[in-house]
């Protein structure tokens, strides 16, 4: 009676507990949309294209003329002199005043500029392509944390198809001996298998409650929210066309982002070499300067003079850093290459996986169902059986434990079939329709 009224206690729980929490309706679409807009790295991907943006704006900088300014103000305490025939000669008074406007303008530079800006120009798509490659990460975690909320939900109501079971096991023991008393031992071993069973209750709630915990998590929901979530896992499996996802996958953004480094190595290597080389550039300049006994001077001691001229920087010598920086550059290349192809091909072996274990999995899962169907059959039939004497109460309990089985094992390849959709369209599908 105990035993029963503590079962009884646990049910309640969870009935209460269901009957607190929210109905909100969210698909699997619903989940990825939510997701792509609530997450932190996608909203950190943003700045990070931004920031690239600028970079862009900051290396064309570097083509246009470069204006500058300068003002000063100088307090001669003891004005500068020139010595004539013995007799000192003033040069500047008590104040002077200094003012000029440069001009300058890069005519050439050997590549410098135009690779800097080339560089800022990958390095923009580079933060792009990140952002995919994140997105489709994020729309991966989201399903599979959906499909977890689903399995555990599954779980959840076999094992409470298992207690009812017992229950059932225990009212055929009370139909046999209905002419009589139950035997004593038989009936607390009924007992004994049926709370054998709560904890497996207790357990797949444990997993439905951290799995809602992560899917909140993703979608930055309250903790405590228990939104139905209405894309199940019995939808129809679809083929795929193997020829087209593997051309596919040379398209997706973690094998293009690999393309962009190697891209962005082999820019930095010219744009270190073009350090060996003079730059060409013209400049020209207005000054504007006077000395007085006060500030500012007067009008009479100011005067304006201009200039304008070509300047040639040639690198003679820095002790090899050029030529350090240009080797360190070629072997960042020549990595960059081995990063690409070795992501290319583990791209390519993931699809490959993916595809064997998702047509194996499609088999799996029919079997799986014939064995629940044939399991059920076994069940119902045993326990027809057991009222009437013609089975044990260990062979009911195994037929029904059989079929429990089954059921689990239905609800795994469900959601390995769903794991290997969810990594084939990470590896193949774009998540929007502008990606």
């Amino acid at each position: 009676m105990k035993l029963k009224i503590k079962i009884g206690s646990f049910f309640l729980s969870l009935s209460l507990f269901s009957s607190q929490v929210s109905a909100r309706d969210i698909s699997i679409d619903e989940a990825i949309s939510i997701g792509l807009q609530k997450s932190e790295n996608i909203q950190q991907a943003i700045f990070d294209i931004e920031i690239a943006k600028e970079q862009v704006e900051e290396a064309w900088a570097s083509v246009y003329p470069q204006i500058s300014a300068q003002v000063q103000t100088i307090r001669h305490t003891k004005a500068p002199v020139l010595q004539f025939n013995g007799t000192s000669v003033p040069v500047k008074q008590d104040w002077e005043l200094l003012s000029s406007l440069q001009i300058t303008q890069v005519i050439y530079s050997f590549g410098r500029v135009k690779s800097a800006l080339e560089m800022a120009k990958i390095s923009s798509d580079m933060q792009n392509t990140a952002k995919k490659v994140l997105e489709r990460e994020l729309r991966y975690a989201v399903e599979m944390a959906y499909y977890n909320v689903q399995l555990s939900k599954n779980i959840l109501k076999i094992s409470k198809d298992s207690i009812g079971n017992a229950r059932k096991n225990q009212k055929a023991l009370e139909k046999r001996f209905q002419g009589g008393r139950v035997p004593r031992l038989d009936n607390l071993r009924m007992q004994s298998d049926i709370a054998s069973r709560v904890p497996s209750l207790s357990n797949a709630q444990k997993n439905l409650e951290l799995a809602y915990l992560q899917f909140n998590l993703l979608l930055e929901l309250d903790r405590s929210e228990r939104p139905n979530l209405t894309s199940k896992l019995d939808l129809n499996y679809r083929g795929f066309d193997d020829a087209l996802l593997r051309a596919e996958i040379q398209n997706t953004p973690q094998i293009k982002l690999s393309k962009l480094k190697v891209d962005m190595a082999d820019k930095q290597v010219g744009h270190e070499k073009s350090n060996h080389y003079p730059s060409i550039s013209a400049f020209g300049n207005i000054s504007h300067n006077g000395t007085g006994a006060e500030m500012p001077p007067e009008n009479e001691n100011l005067f304006t003079s201009t200039s304008i001229g070509i300047m040639v920087n040639i690198p003679i010598y820095e002790g090899g850093a050029v030529n350090a920086r240009t080797r360190q550059k070629v072997f960042a290349k020549a990595r960059a290459e081995i990063d690409r192809k070795r992501q290319t091909e583990e791209l390519e072996l993931s699809l490959n996986q993916s595809l064997v274990e998702y047509r194996t999995n499609l088999d799996r899962l029919n079997a799986a169902k014939d064995a629940v169907r044939l399991a059920k059959q076994a069940y119902d039939l045993t326990r027809t059986r057991f009222e009437t004497g013609g089975a044990t109460r260990n062979d009911l309990n195994d037929s029904e434990r059989s079929l429990t089985s089954a059921r689990i094992q239905v609800e795994s390849i469900k959601y390995e079939i769903f794991q290997n959709k969810a990594n084939i369209n990470k590896l193949t599908k774009k998540v929007v329709s502008n990606d």
